[in-house]
């Protein structure tokens, strides 16, 4: 299976020519503090997960994320110096600049910041949609849910949606029933009736759906 970076809006690929061409990848620290600060660097979200995107097993990261000094060339084998953070991404125009920001704040990896305290419920709200603002999701590419899921979830609203027509329809033929009833009885009057009766007619929506 090809490796491909992991970096938000990179389309760099391990092929057999990839060194030839310069282009080495890299896998992401086993230390957690220094995965930690690739992860952050590279402000990518989990869209499932609702936290910070966290690598998998062989996932990687590309040179073009690296500058040339963090490069060991010593050996024959190009390897990254200890401690080097990945610093060149190609980040939307709303999270250019945000980096040394990024990094003063601690969030724990896999989730987001946790909400304040009852009595300031604003204030984690507001603490969340920026937590969210400085993350990109995942790649533009990923699908939050497989097409069954989606059919399954469509289906599911469009029978509710059928079940909350049919109330509708009994009631108005309830009622239809009791204007007419009262009616007869001349218990109400014939202009009674009549303005009652516009609210036993049939929806534009229940005509469509019948």
């Amino acid at each position: 299976m090809v490796k491909c970076c992991s970096a938000i809006g990179c389309a760099s690929r391990c092929l057999p020519n990839s060194k030839i061409k310069g282009l080495t990848f890299h896998v992401f620290p086993t230390n957690e503090k220094a995965k930690r600060k690739w992860l952050l660097a590279m402000k990518r979200l989990d869209v499932n997960a609702a936290g910070i995107w966290e690598p998998k097993k062989g996932d990687v990261l590309c040179s073009r994320h690296f500058k040339k000094s963090d490069f060991d060339r010593s050996a024959p084998n190009i390897k990254l110096k200890p401690g080097v953070v990945p610093s060149i991404f190609d980040f939307p125009p709303h999270l250019q600049g945000r980096q040394e920001k990024l990094r003063k704040q601690q969030f724990p990896l896999g989730a987001p910041p946790l909400p304040e305290p009852p009595r300031q419920p604003a204030a984690a709200s507001s603490r969340l949609r920026e937590f969210q603002s400085q993350f990109v999701f995942e790649h533009s590419y990923s699908v939050m849910a497989s097409p069954k899921k989606l059919k399954r979830q469509l289906d599911h609203m469009v029978s509710e949606l059928e079940e909350a027509l049919a109330r509708e329809r009994r009631f108005r033929a309830s009622l239809r029933t009791t204007v007419q009833e009262l009616e007869a009885g001349r218990l109400i009057s014939p202009q009674t009736a009549q303005r009652l009766g516009a609210f036993c007619r049939e929806s534009p929506a229940q005509d469509r759906v019948s």
